[in-house]
């Protein structure tokens, strides 16, 4: 095989295959305000989860940040509260903490394409490439689990970190939101 071919060969794999590998992936970023002092925060409370309207707007947003389940909201809580007791911040309920604490989890249908069968054969010397396409389509569940820290003082959000991944089936257990939550506060305070 020539230098040339093996060279196109290779182009049209990695191609074909990116699409594939970049659903897989599992991506934690954060973002926070770059003028909030956070060596001040030692103290942490919840914010309320604001409660739905209606009905009606459950039903025109089931998937929406806030269509909670308890089971959900009591292992959220109790990881992001475990992890940050483990780092030395404290948990109090009496309204004077430094920062609150809030959380979305959202899940949506994504689709990844894959192809297959490129071939390489040799004909009287000479090579040739050929190739026996096939594309298939996959839908998956993507989830996204946000937490949000907001400066109590001041009433702003300073810190958000998120984690995007695939979902098998529109939750997650225990184990897998505690590797989340371990996962996204990683990164906070920034710069530590």
């Amino acid at each position: 095989m020539s230098a040339r071919n093996r060279t196109l060969l290779v182009t049209i794999a990695t191609l074909v295959a990116l699409p594939a590998l970049s659903g897989c992936a599992t991506r934690v970023r954060s973002d926070f305000d770059r003028d909030a002092v956070f060596s001040n925060y030692a103290t942490f409370d919840w914010i309320v989860p604001p409660v739905r309207a209606s009905e009606d707007e459950l039903q025109s947003d089931p998937e929406g940040p806030f269509a909670r389940n308890s089971l959900l909201d009591k292992r959220m809580r109790a990881a992001v509260t475990s992890n940050l007791r483990a780092r030395g911040f404290q948990y109090v309920e009496d309204g004077s903490s430094n920062f609150r604490l809030n959380y979305h989890v959202t899940f949506s249908d994504k689709l990844a394409g894959s192809g297959s069968d490129f071939g390489y054969s040799q004909y009287y010397r000479r090579g040739s490439f050929s190739s026996g396409f096939n594309w298939s389509v996959r839908q998956y569940q993507e989830g996204t689990i946000i937490i949000d820290i907001v400066d109590r003082a001041k009433d702003q959000l300073v810190w958000r970190g998120w984690m995007v991944s695939r979902n098998r089936d529109g939750n997650y257990d225990e184990a897998e939101i505690n590797q989340a939550v371990n996962k996204i506060l990683m990164h906070f305070p920034p710069g530590r």
